[in-house]
């Protein structure tokens, strides 16, 4: 028999405040480590290790905590429909442009799918996989174009505390995300699919505590049970 979800409220809403906790324990870790900090740039050391330390297993809960929430959250009204808007006979003159403002960052809802096995290669391979023989024409001795120019290396600093602050706005208003996630996933079943890894839980470490990870395992469980992710 499948696993069911908690059913009763008392059991769930036990079952969010205690994520709520300790969701609130490792940002309030993130936020000592970088007030330590201070203006010390984050090595990618640091940032990996902050990220394996809380970041990863923070995410892990609120990601399960808002699957959870969305089946128990009311659905959306219906935006009122607009009403056409008149023609007028000379178009508004275009005022000055604005400076458009950084875009936040949005709560992934979506955690890495383990890699498909990769079995040796074959000794034979296909005729049409076969390498060609080109033979030295004008057009092949002609100089080929200079190869694009590497992008720029990825700063993992940005990209942690970009990370840091989705996971801080999706922890106060996590009721936004849960209505996003859910309608993504009623347009496309692929979006259920992956929300969840189907290997080990996101920054499920020993170095966590036996009680976090119980929480992490109950987590998981409740919201695999969920329809969407009952595939069982």
């Amino acid at each position: 028999m499948p696993p069911q979800p908690p059913d009763d409220p008392d059991i769930l809403n036990d079952l969010l405040g205690r994520t709520r906790y300790f969701i609130l324990d490792l940002i309030g870790f993130l936020d000592t480590a970088l007030e330590r900090l201070g203006n010390t740039p984050l090595s990618a050391r640091v940032v990996r290790y902050l990220t394996r330390r809380a970041l990863l297993p923070a995410e892990a809960a609120l990601r399960r905590a808002i699957i959870l929430m969305a089946f128990q959250l009311e659905p959306a009204p219906a935006p009122p429909a607009r009403a056409p808007a008149k023609a007028s006979a000379r178009p508004p003159s275009p005022g000055p442009q604005a400076a458009a403002s950084p875009r936040a960052p949005l709560f992934r809802m979506s955690e890495p799918q383990p890699r498909p096995i990769k079995y040796p290669k074959a000794d034979y391979i296909p005729e049409d996989l076969m390498p060609r023989i080109t033979l030295l024409t004008e057009a092949a001795l002609e100089a080929r174009p200079a190869a694009a120019p590497p992008p720029a290396p990825r700063d993992p600093a940005a990209a942690f505390r970009r990370r840091f602050e989705a996971l801080r706005a999706a922890y106060e208003a996590p009721a936004p995300v849960a209505r996003r996630w859910r309608r993504r996933c009623a347009a496309s079943a692929a979006t259920a699919a992956r929300t969840l890894s189907s290997g080990k839980i996101p920054g499920a470490a020993r170095s966590l505590g036996q009680n976090a990870l119980s929480l992490l395992q109950e987590l998981t469980q409740a919201a695999r049970s969920t329809p969407l992710l009952n595939t069982s």
